[in-house]
């Protein structure tokens, strides 16, 4: 892969995380489940997103529990025979005919349209179907115990007790609607228990204070197992942004371990990396190379005079010019070391490579910036060297450098503020 011709840093503020609200909505969230007690909903959201992410796993458990279900609630066909002999007919008709039908028909539907309802965003539909399922299984059971005049009839209610631990422990239903499936099985329970005359008034007590225990445990074991369940989710969103954050940091540490400080431009080493990979591609396509080194003329005597911070600035201002004289989109421009920058030029043959360092040089002229303690020019001038080749097996990138070094200094030989080339 290409390294990149040229890195912008991100200002300060704009490598902080993304996701800003996400997190807001995430520590909002801890705080509460940190709480004695929490309301088992988070912030809309976050709340849209953990059923999102939640859902295709819960709907494959859902099918899969509803079948074994499904099979155990035929399987109390048994207890009905020895339970309720006088309505087993009644039984089979319940169970076998009317609710696995229904119970069938549904469970299919829901899997061929299960693609449909995620993409739509339906998440709640699990929780509608367990309560659905749950309370006409508790109907069923009460109709039947309706209709049947059997002495143990009266102890088959707490067959009920079942359909709640269903709802609220096999399913497990999202915490509020575990609340609102169980209230409405024990309204089944009471009701079914008040319409048969012929209860023993000894035994409503008792049962209705049995499903009634059962209700409230398991509504308890619903809500621990929910809240970490939330919980859970919660710490997956952080370690997440953790990991993010690392990421970006690691990133930014790399850009900076390839960045000059002071000019923004590459440094030494990304320029060499950078070289090395251009001189492979070019050796594959037998494509031209070039290489331009520059060197503020007197940069020493320009610190002398005007000190270590206005130095800085012109190293800025002729590292800006370099970088805006090259044109085409594979060049790149690093500083090499102190007053010396460096660029390397793809595919550009001498006479290209010499017409860009002609350019770099005019561009420092017009920049115009004073340089009393030169005796070069009045301004401050730049040296250009530059090399240019057809890359080739016997040939390295290094060779290249160093013609690109030689022509630099004969530029400064010949008298400095000019450019001279040097081909291999």
């Amino acid at each position: 892969m290409a390294l990149p011709t040229r890195i912008t840093l991100p200002p300060r503020q704009a490598i902080e995380p993304t996701g800003e609200v996400d997190r807001n909505e995430v520590a909002t969230a801890t705080v509460a489940f940190d709480r004695t007690l929490s309301w088992m909903r988070f912030p809309t959201a976050l709340e849209q997103q953990f059923l999102s992410d939640s859902a295709q796993r819960r709907l494959i458990y859902f099918m899969l529990s509803a079948l074994l279900s499904l099979f155990i609630f035929n399987g109390f066909l048994l207890v009905d025979y020895l339970m309720v002999p006088d309505v087993f007919e009644l039984a089979i008709k319940v169970r076998l005919a009317w609710f696995t039908p229904f119970a069938v028909i549904s469970l299919m539907l829901t899997w061929w349209c299960r693609q449909y309802l995620l993409q739509k965003g339906w998440h709640l539909v699990v929780e509608y179907l367990v309560l659905l399922s749950g309370v006409l299984a508790a109907a069923c059971l009460a109709y039947i115990l309706s209709s049947s005049h059997a002495p143990n009839s009266q102890y088959y209610h707490v067959g009920l007790m079942v359909v709640i631990v269903y709802g609220n422990l096999v399913q497990r239903l999202r915490f509020w609607y575990a609340v609102a499936f169980s209230l409405i099985v024990y309204c089944i329970h009471i009701t079914g228990v008040l319409m048969v005359q012929s209860f023993n008034p000894r035994l409503i007590p008792p049962m209705v204070a049995l499903i009634g225990a059962t209700l409230i445990f398991t509504l308890m074991a619903n809500y621990a197992l929910e809240r970490d369940e939330r919980r859970q989710y919660l710490l997956s969103l952080r370690r997440k942004h953790l990991l993010k954050d690392l990421g970006d940091v690691q990133r930014r540490l790399q850009q900076l371990a390839r960045v000059d400080s002071l000019t923004g431009l590459f440094n030494r080493r990304h320029f060499q990396e950078y070289l090395q990979q251009t001189w492979q591609r070019a050796q594959h396509d037998h494509a031209h190379v070039a290489i331009v080194m520059l060197d503020v003329d007197h940069f020493k005597q320009f610190n002398d005079r005007y000190g270590h911070p206005a130095g800085d600035q012109c190293l800025v201002q002729v590292a800006q010019a370099m970088q805006d004289s090259l044109r085409r989109p594979g060049d790149l421009v690093a500083r090499y070391g102190g007053e010396e920058f460096i660029a390397v030029l793809p595919g550009a043959d001498a006479d290209t490579a010499r017409k860009a360092a002609e350019r770099i040089r005019e561009a420092v002229t017009q920049l115009g910036l004073a340089h009393e303690a030169s005796s070069t020019a009045a301004t401050v001038t730049v040296s250009v060297g530059v090399s240019s080749c057809r890359a080739r097996e016997h040939t390295r990138e290094q060779d290249l450098i160093a013609a690109a070094d030689s022509a630099l200094y004969k530029a400064k030989r010949q008298g400095r503020n000019q450019v001279a080339s040097l081909s291999l």
